[in-house]
């Protein structure tokens, strides 16, 4: 495995499946990037043209919001790899459904394993709340290693 994408989202878990990920990687002498995936972000860029009198509520400083959700997140990936301490970590910001977005960069790269958590949901929660990696692992071609993490 010459390549390791490890997916992480803003739970406080992401330090244990990027250390996870990371130390991995190192053992295998892998290229390592890490992904964060900015959830439609694009919709809240749509300027509304007025339609029956409405102007849309995110018409002024839209592009704007996009720009600092971006930033943020260049903000964390960046902090992630100084955490890990490798600055020849590569880092990426997707912007999309969370889950087409890391299998497509994933082939794209393209990966060998992809890493990432998988929260833990209990009860109705499990009814209504989608667990990504689940998904990543029904749909992906590229081997998955899933970190068992608990929400804080």
């Amino acid at each position: 495995m010459k390549k390791i994408l490890i997916a992480v989202d803003y739970n406080p878990s992401a330090e244990k499946v990027a250390e996870t990920g990371y130390t991995m990687a190192k053992a295998m002498g892998a290229e390592v990037t890490i992904v964060h995936v900015i959830t439609d972000a694009a919709y809240y860029a749509i300027d509304y043209s007025p339609i029956m009198g409405y102007q849309g509520g995110y018409t002024a400083g839209t592009m704007e919001l996009i720009e600092d959700i971006k930033k943020e997140a260049e903000l964390f990936l960046a902090a992630s790899v100084k955490h890990l301490g490798d600055s020849q970590i590569k880092t990426v910001v997707l912007e999309g459904d969370t889950i087409d977005s890391i299998i497509t960069y994933s082939q794209e790269w393209p990966a060998d394993l992809i890493v990432m958590g998988s929260h833990s949901h209990r009860g109705l929660e499990r009814l209504f709340v989608s667990d990504v990696a689940t998904h990543v692992l029904k749909q992906s071609k590229i081997p998955l290693l899933i970190i068992p993490v608990e929400d804080k």
